[in-house]
C-alpha cells in the first residue's frame, strides 16, 4: 500500500467488541476522507500518463546516483506547477525538495519545508527559466553526494544542497498546471542524461570547426564545447566575448568529460572574480582525484562591459594564458593531455567565438 501509513485504529482488536474501543463516527469519517491509496513507481518500466495531482511512492530509498525522470507538457496558460520530494504522503509531511516553476514571476523557486516552516527560497540558476508555457520538457533530478542536481531538456539548470537526510524521502508529488507523460526512477552512471530527441548541449570545436560554424544565433550559456582532437602541445584555444555590465564572476574549464556528475577531472580552471581585489581577481586551479588543488592568484585583466580575448596555449608542461595580448600567467597541468576533450564556460559573460589554432 505504500510507506506504512499508520492510523490509530491499526491495533484495534476486532474480536473483542467493547464500547470503549469503538471509534466515534465523526473520527472515522475524518480518517476516511484523509486516507488515500498511493501509487507506487514501477521498478522495471516507466509510469505512463499519471493524473495530476500525483502522489507516487518510491519503491526504494533515494541513494547517490538515483534519478527521478519526469517528461511532460506545460499547459498553455499555466501559472505554476511543482515537483516535490516529500518525507511522507500527507499535506503536513516535510518537503525535502520543492521545485516550483512560476510563470507569473518567470523564475524557478527551490525550497524545503521542515517542521511546518518553509526555508530560504533559492531562485538563481545557471540559465533563465527553461520551462515555457505550452511546451514539452524533460526534467531530471539527480541525488548526488551533497545535494540534488537538476537538468532540464539536456542542460544542467541548478544544484540544491540537502537540507535534510535524503533517506527520509518517501514520495514524489506533482501539482499544478502540467501534464505528465511519463515518470521514471532509476540509477544512472552520468548526469545529465542526454535525450537524443532534444537539442544536444555540446557543440564541436576544432581547428576546422569554430563555434560560429555550429551556432548562428546568440550563444546561450553554459557553453559545453566538444574538443574531438583534444588540446595538444602547440595548440591554442581562443575565446572571444564580452563581460556583462554588472558581473560577479565567470569561469573556463578544460576538462576530461562532458558530464557534470561524477565530477570530471579539470586540467585547468580559470575563474575571474569581480567581487574581490583586482590584484588577485583571477584564480587558476585544477580538480583531480576528487578535490581541488592549490589556488594560484593573478591580477584581474577583465573590465565590466568590455570585450575580451582569452588565449590558452598548451605547452609541454603547462598552460600559458593571455588576456587581450597581455600575459596573465601559467599553470602546470598534473594530468595527461590526452584525456582532455571538453571545454566548459559559465558565468557573467557573452561569448562570440571560440577557435582552436
Amino acid at each position: 500500500m505504500g510507506w506504512k501509513r499508520c492510523l490509530s485504529c491499526c491495533g484495534y482488536n476486532r474480536d473483542v467488541q467493547r464500547d470503549e474501543d469503538e471509534i466515534p463516527v465523526e473520527v472515522a469519517q475524518e480518517m476516511d476522507e484523509q486516507f488515500v491509496f498511493i501509487e507506487q513507481f514501477p521498478t522495471d518500466k516507466k509510469m505512463e500518463n499519471p493524473t495530476v495531482p500525483f502522489i507516487g511512492e518510491l519503491p526504494v530509498p533515494i541513494d547517490v546516483g538515483r534519478v527521478i525522470d519526469v517528461e511532460g507538457e506545460i499547459l498553455p496558460h499555466a501559472t505554476r506547477f511543482s515537483v516535490d520530494l516529500v518525507c511522507g504522503s500527507t499535506q503536513m509531511s516535510d518537503v525535502a525538495f520543492h521545485l516550483n516553476p512560476r510563470f507569473d514571476q518567470n523564475h524557478v523557486v527551490r525550497n524545503s519545508r521542515l517542521g511546518g516552516r518553509w526555508g530560504h527560497e533559492e531562485c538563481s540558476a545557471s540559465q533563465r527559466n527553461p520551462f515555457q508555457r505550452g511546451t514539452k520538457f524533460c526534467l531530471i533530478i539527480l541525488a548526488a553526494e551533497d545535494g540534488f542536481m537538476v537538468a532540464v531538456n539536456n542542460y544542467h539548470f541548478c544544484s540544491y544542497d540537502y537540507r535534510t537526510l535524503r533517506m527520509r524521502i518517501q514520495t514524489v508529488q506533482i501539482h499544478g498546471d502540467v501534464i505528465v507523460n511519463s515518470l521514471d526512477y532509476h540509477m544512472t552512471n552520468i548526469y545529465p542524461e542526454i535525450r537524443p530527441r532534444m537539442q544536444d548541449p555540446a557543440v564541436i570545436i576544432s581547428h576546422t570547426m569554430p563555434l560560429s560554424n555550429s551556432i548562428k544565433d546568440n550563444v546561450v550559456l553554459p557553453v559545453l564545447g566538444n574538443l574531438p582532437m583534444g588540446l595538444l602541445i602547440g595548440q591554442e584555444l581562443e575565446i572571444v566575448g564580452r563581460i556583462k555590465l554588472l558581473p560577479h564572476s565567470f569561469f573556463v574549464n578544460i576538462q576530461d568529460a562532458m558530464h557534470m556528475w561524477p565530477h570530471p577531472d579539470i586540467m585547468l580552471h580559470i575563474n575571474p572574480r569581480f567581487y574581490t581585489s583586482a590584484e588577485c581577481g583571477v584564480i587558476m586551479n585544477s580538480w583531480s582525484k576528487g578535490k581541488w588543488g592549490t589556488e594560484q592568484k593573478f591580477p584581474l585583466l577583465f573590465r565590466p562591459g568590455r570585450p575580451f580575448s582569452i588565449k590558452i596555449l598548451c605547452r609541454r608542461d603547462e598552460y600559458s594564458v593571455t588576456v587581450d595580448g597581455v600575459q596573465l600567467g601559467t599553470y602546470r597541468y598534473l594530468s595527461s593531455l590526452h584525456t582532455v576533450n571538453t571545454m566548459y564556460i559559465q558565468g557573467d559573460v557573452f561569448i562570440k567565438e571560440i577557435t582552436v589554432n
